[in-house]
């Protein structure tokens, strides 16, 4: 009886060492953490490629229990940081690509471990949705005795400039997108332990209060080719010649295209190219038709090209003509235009 009773006692205290092994959140050690808000520059709804953002998030622990023959009973707190979809998406479950919301607009972004920006970094780690293996997990390991530890994670955003952002009708106001985060979509674990190897099973959790945010703009952009006119002998006929222009809009965007007179030219109606080695000039127009009326500001008997962005970039042919005139001394004879688009 007596060695049964010996027994029973050494089978006690080896349970209760493992309780204490493994308990740490018993006590007052404990972690927080001090989000970002992820907040992408102004966008423009016509961007040529996605647009970048990020912002760092601070993990502070703190150890406070000690043991007398081992120092830190639980040196070791492990840190699982789970993100789900927000309130910006369409789905709570498909994160692989998540959205930002403005009233019932969405447009596409996510938001990544590293600046690879690849698949398999996509910030996840929520339970049921398509990146639930995903999740950020490290380990803080304190030496010595109670104190803090400060960690800090970088979190990358993408905002892809795809169909969702062409396809938006900004208007002069412009568009605010937005995704909340907190309990409900995002969350750190944290489990402090002997050995660092319970993970997160039974963790502590913390909400992560974050907000992913971009404002969308109205824009447009313009691009001209050169009009190039061909060798002439003589200038006693028209010479005529074309080049491409392209206006990109945002969607339902109304704009005007102006051309100025040129370098050289006394007005939009009297433009001019100017012999590189000389003085001497050659009078030219450009009009938005063949020999149309000249493309200038819409003044003086001039008109100016209007339209309707679509979000995408559409193309118009820009036509230039020498007149017939004296012709003078031979050489390379050029001219610098303006083209201005406003909306």
């Amino acid at each position: 009886m007596p060695e049964r009773a010996v027994m029973a006692r050494l089978v006690s205290s080896a349970l209760l060492l493992l309780l204490m092994l493994c308990g740490g959140q018993a006590r007052a050690d404990s972690c927080g953490i001090t989000p970002a808000n992820v907040v992408f520059p102004s966008v423009s709804s016509i961007s040529p490629g996605p647009v970048y953002a990020s912002s760092t998030f601070k993990i502070t622990c703190t150890w406070t229990a000690t043991d007398v023959l081992t120092g830190l009973l639980t040196p070791n707190a492990t840190i699982c940081l789970n993100l789900g979809a927000g309130s910006g998406n369409a789905s709570t479950t498909a994160t692989t690509s998540r959205q930002l919301s403005s009233g019932s607009l969405r447009v596409n972004y996510n938001l990544y471990t590293d600046a690879t920006y690849a698949p398999a970094k996509i910030w996840g780690g929520w339970t049921g949705t398509t990146t639930s293996g995903n999740g950020i997990v490290f380990t803080m390991t304190k030496s010595g005795g109670p104190g803090s530890l400060d960690r800090f994670v970088t979190i990358y955003g993408k905002l892809e400039a795809d169909s969702t952002l062409s396809s938006l009708s900004v208007g002069p106001d412009n568009l605010n997108f937005a995704s909340n985060f907190g309990a409900g979509s995002a969350v750190m674990n944290y489990q402090f332990a002997l050995l660092g190897l319970l993970g997160c099973l039974v963790p502590q959790t913390v909400a992560i209060p974050f907000t992913v945010s971009a404002p969308v703009i109205n824009d447009c952009n313009i691009n001209i080719g050169n009009l190039a006119f061909p060798q002439s002998r003589l200038l006693t006929a028209a010479v005529r010649t074309t080049s491409s222009l392209s206006v990109t809009c945002s969607k339902n965007t109304a704009y005007r295209i102006t051309l100025g007179a040129g370098t050289y030219g006394a007005s939009t109606t009297a433009r001019r190219m100017r012999n590189t080695g000389t003085a001497e000039t050659v009078d030219y127009m450009v009009s938005s038709g063949l020999d149309g009326a000249s493309w200038g500001d819409g003044t003086g008997g001039t008109v100016a090209v209007t339209g309707t962005g679509t979000g995408v970039a559409q193309a118009m042919t820009v036509y230039g003509m020498v007149p017939a005139q004296n012709t003078p001394s031979p050489g390379d004879y050029k001219d610098t235009v303006t083209a201005t688009v406003s909306f």
